[in-house]
């Protein structure tokens, strides 16, 4: 009785009315770039078709423009407006982007038909009053499919590295063919670290990938110290920063960020490391975390400037901006991803197409 009594719930979770009715809550009017790569590592973790995966991301932008809203109609919440009231879980649960993608993508497998497009197949799970919506947004869907699959820039001695169509590539060298990374790379020295849809931190050495730690959330920070070894940065699945030492070793408490971290080695051997937590740009130095700026929308950059002090930068609203007494915008034309910053000053950033260009 408990399963047909589920079976029913779910059937009749109705999620959201094409974006929230709740006129208090405010939907951004683009999506965020860790909940698109986090739905695709769900759904990639599950071994979806092309088709469930669609279906996912058409969602995603009609309930929520692919933000894992706090708020919605009645109690819906989450990426998918999924209603606790509805059995979809707990709302700390389903504020969990992975565990809300993995609710959406094994319901789709369940009920998936061939006569469905991916838009009827999200409109079978969301059971919304907006079925026609979700076909309606298989443009979006794609652009941000294409864009949770690529990752960067990461800019180093004038070569550019990224992550374009599941694969490393450094200027025009190609340096995998897995397929499956994501997210933004990062060289130190001679070793260059990516992670894979799966959370797989692996490291490229002389010509050869290994793995070297698993259950990232994010992409990977690797820093250069001055007695040459690396340091290696990330957020792990449960939103806690650690650092890699044999295992992860925590920095914080869980749930405390998300994205990219950005670490910089001072000659003394210390590194600070900045995160975005909520809104929040926050810098740990000698074991302490302490705020320093807030109006944060996706991961810091942070460079150390030839003169000794840090400059840190990051996208807001898309476009490139530096925190000076305030973010200080630096361009009007719109991004994606994050920011790579020189010690000179000069910024690049990625355009929707993937095009890198110089932003500041």
């Amino acid at each position: 009785m408990l399963r047909l009594a589920l079976v029913f719930m779910l059937l009749t979770a109705w999620s959201a009315h094409a974006l929230p009715l709740n006129a208090a809550c405010h939907v951004p009017a683009s999506h965020d770039p860790e909940v698109i790569r986090t739905v695709l590592e769900a759904g990639s973790s599950l071994r979806v078709s092309d088709k469930v995966l669609l279906a996912g991301f058409e969602a995603g932008w009609v309930e929520s423009h692919m933000n894992n809203l706090a708020c919605g109609d009645r109690d819906s919440l989450g990426v998918f407006q999924q209603r606790p009231s509805m059995g979809w879980g707990t709302p700390e649960q389903i504020m969990d982007v992975t565990y809300a993608a993995r609710r959406f993508f094994e319901y789709a497998v369940k009920v998936d038909r061939p006569d469905l497009t991916p838009g009827l197949l999200a409109d079978a799970v969301q059971r919304s009053c907006c079925p026609e919506r979700y076909d309606q947004a298989l443009p979006r869907a794609e652009s941000m499919l294409r864009q949770a699959w690529q990752g960067g820039p990461e800019v180093v001695d004038g070569v550019t590295h990224v992550v374009e169509d599941g694969d490393v590539w450094a200027g025009r060298s190609r340096l995998s063919t897995a397929g499956d990374f994501v997210g933004r790379p990062s060289v130190a020295g001679r070793f260059v670290f990516a992670r894979t849809v799966r959370g797989v931190v692996m490291v490229l050495a002389d010509g050869v990938w290994r793995s070297v730690a698993s259950g990232v959330a994010g992409d990977p920070e690797a820093v250069l110290r001055p007695d040459g070894t690396v340091d290696v940065y990330a957020v792990l699945a449960d939103g806690s920063v650690n650092v890699l030492g044999g295992s992860w070793q925590p920095l914080s408490p869980p749930g405390f960020a998300a994205g990219k971290p950005s670490a910089i080695a001072f000659p003394d051997g210390s590194v600070a490391v900045h995160v975005r937590s909520g809104n929040a740009l926050m810098v740990n130095t000698a074991g302490a975390w302490r705020e320093i700026a807030q109006g944060l929308e996706a991961s810091p950059e942070a460079v150390r400037r030839p003169d000794g002090t840090i400059g840190v930068h990051a996208l807001i609203g898309g476009r490139p901006h530096r925190l000076g007494t305030s973010w200080e915008s630096l361009s009007d034309t719109r991004f994606i991803d994050t920011v790579s910053a020189q010690p000179d000053g000069t910024i690049y950033a990625r355009k929707a197409d993937g095009e890198v260009l110089k932003a500041g």
